[in-house]
């Protein structure tokens, strides 16, 4: 292991203790079950919303609990557009770290070179809506964008429209809940079947038309 891969996974296991310390001494069911209160004043619901997505990343807690919630507070006519600008919001602060973290040495260097190669093969929004469609967990998305040198546009826009299945499903099950038992919310494993099968065609064919190129006949 070099020196640079060595530093790199220091920081990220510090990363990863400040996170989970934090999740430790916080719990996503009582902070999203408080914005119940403050359903009725919208101003100070939004801030502490806006509030909440930038720091959930770094709390570990699942974007899906707050669509959810999102989900049981208001009708899905509301509650969908709120919850993909949440996921707009919520993933740049990993993206822009990522982008600030961007080098050609060590981990992430090399991830950095295999995300640029895949983005070059299939282009920065279908990649991105690719990966926001697939089962991998949002967060390591947005840092592998960030170190990949993704364009924030791109970025958003690729996260919004990847998002919108995801979001569709934990909006209308936060709706269908009679209570707010965030531990009650689940995706079943057919939908996840079908939006990785979804991915897979998304990036399929700018894939082979690369290998097609690549290795002519």
């Amino acid at each position: 292991m070099d020196r640079a891969t060595g530093r790199q996974l220091v920081g990220v296991a510090g990363l990863l203790g400040l996170a989970g310390a934090a999740a430790l001494v916080s719990s996503p069911n009582a902070v999203i079950a408080s914005l119940e209160a403050l359903a009725a004043r919208p101003l100070l619901f939004a801030a502490v919303l806006v509030g909440l997505y930038l720091v959930r990343p770094f709390l570990l807690w699942p974007v899906s609990s707050i669509a959810v919630a999102l989900g049981y507070l208001y009708s899905p006519s509301v509650a969908i557009p709120l919850a993909l600008a949440g996921a707009g919001l919520t993933g740049l602060p990993p993206f822009l770290l990522g982008r600030y973290a961007k080098t050609d040495l060590g981990l992430f260097g090399s991830i950095g070179t295999t995300g640029e190669q895949l983005v070059d093969t299939v282009g920065e929004i279908r990649g991105v809506i690719a990966a926001r469609l697939s089962p991998v967990p949002g967060d390591p998305i947005s840092y592998a964008a960030g170190l990949s040198g993704v364009s924030v546009q791109a970025f958003l826009a690729g996260t919004v429209v990847g998002e919108i299945p995801w979001a569709i499903v934990t909006v209308f099950t936060g709706a269908s809940m009679r209570s707010l038992d965030l531990s009650g919310a689940t995706v079943q494993p057919e939908l996840v079947v079908a939006l990785a099968g979804l991915a897979i065609i998304v990036l399929a064919g700018p894939l082979y038309n690369h290998f097609v190129t690549a290795n002519p006949e």
